[in-house]
């Protein structure tokens, strides 16, 4: 396979830069990385003088660090507001840790005391909740709901989408509600009546079709979208799944060599390349890669877990183990939330190595509220963990609550919560209903094109 030719090592200018752009896009934690990683090989590979250098992105280092800060003290205030203590909690002490303005630090003290106010103390067992409906859709505002959904494309698609006329709204607003065959059937009219012409309206038709399981279908419309698009992240993302799941990972590594070369430089196709080597079962070429691509990119956080993913599929938990940790202090120093199935994988590995620490016991409780669907799992977990550290009762009390949130919820509410979650999906924009293995490209402006969970397979796209 041809993937390893392009990764050439940056110098801290060009890193410097990706963390200039990583500022305007308002990704500020991880911009504060790529500064620190510009610095750190301005310093390693200059022979001479640098402090001109080194000022300016030790200047910019701060500036980020102060304005990330403001927006943790921002969030957290709504979320006291709302009798969030213990999330706003988590985003004063971040902001503490990156800040050095006074003026702020008093802020945060008086948020800190509004939230001992509320003398917050929530049993376990307050925990157990159902999961989250699918935003009720209102027939009567579907040009409201329509634009929604179209908010988070760039404007040149928006456009391009509100162009394509209301029997492709209708078909489109079906196909995020979850009704496939409908979506299908209005997306195709819209196919029919453009001829000849390649438009968006394929891509979604696509994504329709996949969620029937017509996935041959699915390809000859996404194979003749690429040509015209060759931009389309979605688009690959959902043809390499076909390929993958056909068992043609030559076809797909073919796809990825087709991408314009600054594409093939990306996130989402790095992963996609690095996934296709995974599928192969060249779990070592896999490694490998993944190693150059964050290597020649600077940390990625997706690559990252993906990385460690490959590893556990190859049975090297500890390897696994050690990048999540990795992940894990990544996040304290940029400051940034920790996914909860990074945070759930950590918590595994920790625990299948034989951690019985009071640190695992505390992640274990975070997973309880962050993902209600395992609470079941969690508590066993805890109650497990009291048990080996001697403490009777504790385990005791932990088992009876596990039985309680043993609710029968379904294996793919589980899978439901964690993809959504690992694609940066809103969770409510996907009916309960839908099934395990039908959650494969939603709708593309959604990004979501996942396959049904195998071991060590599952892929962290986070484009």
């Amino acid at each position: 396979m041809g993937l390893f030719n392009f990764f050439i090592p940056k110098s801290f200018e060009d890193i410097e830069a990706k963390a200039d752009r990583l500022v305007q896009a308002n990704d500020l934690g991880l911009a504060k990385l790529e500064y620190e990683k510009a610095l750190e090989r301005l310093l390693a590979n200059s022979a001479g003088d640098v402090p001109e250098y080194q000022a300016r992105i030790e200047s910019k280092i701060r500036n980020t660090c102060e304005t990330l800060a403001q927006q943790h003290v921002d969030m957290a205030k709504d979320l006291v507001a709302a009798k969030c203590a213990t999330e706003a909690a988590e985003l004063l002490s971040l902001a503490r840790d990156l800040s050095n303005s006074s003026h702020l630090h008093q802020d945060i003290d008086s948020l800190e005391n509004q939230i001992e106010s509320q003398d917050e103390s929530i049993d376990p067992v307050t925990f157990i909740s159902e999961p989250a409906e699918s935003e009720a859709f209102n027939p009567e505002d579907a040009d409201g709901y329509f634009q929604i959904l179209l908010s988070t494309m760039p404007e040149e698609i928006q456009s391009d989408y509100l162009d394509l006329g209301k029997r492709f709204q209708s078909g489109y607003l079906a196909l995020n509600q979850g009704d496939f065959a409908l979506a299908a059937e209005m997306l195709s009219q819209v196919v029919a009546e453009q001829g000849d012409q390649i438009t968006y309206a394929h891509l979604e038709l696509a994504n329709a079709y996949l969620n029937l399981g017509r996935a041959d279908t699915a390809a000859d419309l996404l194979e003749a979208f690429v040509d015209i698009y060759p931009w389309s992240v979605q688009a690959y993302e959902c043809l390499c799944e076909i390929y993958w799941e056909r068992g043609d990972i030559d076809h797909a590594d073919r796809l990825l060599q087709t991408c314009p070369d600054e594409l093939k430089r990306s996130v989402p196709i790095l992963l996609l390349m690095g996934e296709t080597l995974h599928r192969s079962g060249d779990f070592a070429k896999a490694t490998d890669f993944y190693l150059k691509a964050n290597e020649y990119l600077g940390w990625q956080e997706p690559i990252a877990v993906a990385l460690a993913r490959t590893h556990e599929a190859a049975d090297q938990l500890d390897e696994a183990l050690g990048i999540y940790q990795e992940v894990v202090n990544n996040c304290k120093s940029c400051h940034q939330r920790l996914d909860p199935f990074v945070r759930h994988r950590y918590a595994e590995l920790r625990y299948e190595s034989g951690d019985i620490s009071g640190d695992l016991v505390e992640a274990y409780f975070a997973l309880c509220s962050e993902n209600p669907s395992e609470q079941n799992l969690y508590y066993r977990r805890i109650s497990d963990i009291y048990d080996r550290q001697g403490y009777a009762d504790e385990a005791k009390r932990y088992r009876a609550i596990a039985r309680q949130v043993v609710s029968g919820r379904k294996e793919a509410e589980c899978c439901r919560y964690f993809r959504c979650n690992i694609r940066k999906i809103p969770y409510a924009t996907i009916p309960d209903s839908t099934p395990c293995n039908k959650l494969s490209g939603i709708s593309a402006s959604a990004a979501l094109a996942s396959v049904t969970p195998k071991k060590g397979m599952d892929t962290a796209m986070a484009g």
